[in-house]
């Protein structure tokens, strides 16, 4: 029971985020006018055009992410833990992880403070490596303990 409950509230929780998400892609641009109309008061350098180039390459990885971490716990619900595609959905998702890391990195040469998120989509990545690991391992047991009579 509480773990039908854990799955429908993260499956709710996953959609939440995908339209809020959405939402947001029509948001920033207005975000960005305000954040550089602030950041102009102190004389910096005009970085709307940057701030909106790294927010919607990394909103595409985080549309893959939301996908991605959907079907995943859409196969758990259905019983579907330990298999093939759900550690090539880790790896996936460790690999954008990586990706938004580096988008992140690049950025940090217009705003330092963007070394934040590189460092904690870095964490992530290793995070989500470590799990996608000890999955793949479960995997291989499982199949070999499916052919064990």
């Amino acid at each position: 029971m509480k773990k039908d409950l854990s799955i429908k509230f993260t499956r709710i929780a996953t959609r939440a985020a995908i339209v809020l998400s959405a939402v947001s892609l029509f948001v920033m641009p207005w975000a960005a006018k305000f954040y550089a109309w602030n950041v102009s008061i102190y004389g910096d350098d005009d970085i709307y055009v940057p701030l909106l180039i790294t927010f919607y390459i990394c909103a595409a990885a985080g549309f893959c992410i939301l996908f991605i971490l959907d079907r995943l716990v859409g196969n758990i619900s259905k019983g579907e833990v330990f298999t093939d595609e759900n550690v090539k959905s880790l790896r996936r998702l460790s690999y954008l992880c990586l990706f938004i890391a580096l988008v992140a990195l690049i950025f940090s040469y217009f705003r330092f403070l963007s070394l934040i998120i590189t460092f904690s989509a870095l964490f992530f990545a290793l995070l989500l490596r470590v799990i996608k690991n000890c999955f793949e391992e479960a995997v291989r047991l499982k199949e070999e303990n499916d052919y064990t009579i």
